[in-house]
């Protein structure tokens, strides 16, 4: 039977309609944002934004009264691509079950922690909500905050930084703010983890891998980029804790005989003990290893790394 002109017509509409319900469930699973981190399961997008963002303030500390004024004690400015969802959780979770679901993503993704607060070490939630992110949704219990501040680095591109936090307000419900900062250049300063943070690393796994890219010098050797603030940060851990003693462990995985990059893994290892001995560490507290390409399990998108380990006295 031939096809009346009506029926072409309805048949076409169906198959639009088709296609428009099919490309709403694709993007309804498809990641929040290109990082590619996962939706909390059944939580209400409150509100979602996506901007170029000139003037990103980064909070790496907790709110402080100074002068009368709340204000984040330190932070970094940046620039890029800034995605924005506030999330309400099902009424059967809690601000730590939204807190943890995001981290363990980011942990996964080999994500640098930067800073982390609880409760009320955090300070007023209320400067939270109106100051630092302008969504008074966000105004809760002080007792029932977390924030936490997160650098996530692919392939020597310029990183992400992704601000979480998560809250339980006076009427139960449970709130995540989540921005993501697709930075548009890599900082003029390499911005150092917070010395709690890492204090919090080394007493939770025992290690962490030290922020230093690999590069070559003008000789065509190899070597570890080493920043001050990061080995500021770990001498502060150091100065602490004057009983610990700690291993520097290179790694690398670079086309070489296994020889030649456990010989560079050690240079790297021995670099960054010169760089702690000149800042007040004794030699004494540090052993050096190169492992060359021994340990592949911790490999990630990294050609070479040097981790931090923990001794047991």
């Amino acid at each position: 039977m031939l096809v009346t002109v009506l029926e072409r017509y309805q048949l076409r509409v169906f198959a639009l309609f088709l296609l428009v319900c099919s490309a709403g469930w694709a993007a309804a699973q498809t990641p929040e944002t290109d990082l590619g981190l996962e939706a909390f399961p059944h939580a209400r997008v409150v509100f979602r934004s996506q901007l170029e963002d000139d003037d990103y303030i980064l909070a790496l500390g907790s709110f402080k009264k100074t002068e009368g004024m709340w204000n984040v004690d330190h932070h970094q400015r940046l620039s890029g691509k800034l995605t924005r969802m506030t999330l309400e959780l099902p009424s059967t979770h809690t601000a730590e079950d939204g807190f943890q679901f995001y981290v363990q993503q980011l942990k996964k993704m080999g994500a640098r922690e930067l800073y982390r607060c609880n409760g009320r070490e955090c300070g007023p939630s209320n400067s939270w909500a109106n100051n630092h992110f302008k969504v008074i949704q966000l105004y809760g219990l002080d007792q029932h905050q977390r924030y936490a501040a997160y650098e996530v680095i692919h392939d020597q591109k310029p990183p992400y930084y992704v601000s979480l936090y998560a809250v339980l307000r006076g009427n139960k419900r449970v709130l995540v703010q989540l921005d993501i900062l697709q930075s548009d250049k890599a900082p003029a300063e390499s911005i150092a983890t917070d010395p709690d943070s890492l204090l919090r690393l080394f007493m939770s796994q025992g290690f962490y891998i030290f922020p230093g890219a690999v590069a070559d010098d003008d000789a065509g050797t190899s070597r570890l980029v080493i920043k001050p603030e990061h080995v500021e940060t770990l001498v502060k851990v150091l100065q602490r804790h004057t009983q610990w003693k700690i291993a520097l462990v290179g790694h690398d995985y670079r086309a070489s005989a296994l020889v030649n990059q456990q010989r560079d893994s050690l240079r790297y290892a021995d670099s960054l003990k010169a760089a702690l001995v000149k800042e007040g560490i004794s030699a004494d507290r540090i052993v050096t290893h190169g492992l060359g390409s021994l340990a592949p399990a911790g490999r990630g998108s990294q050609s070479a790394r040097v981790e931090v380990v923990k001794l047991n006295n």
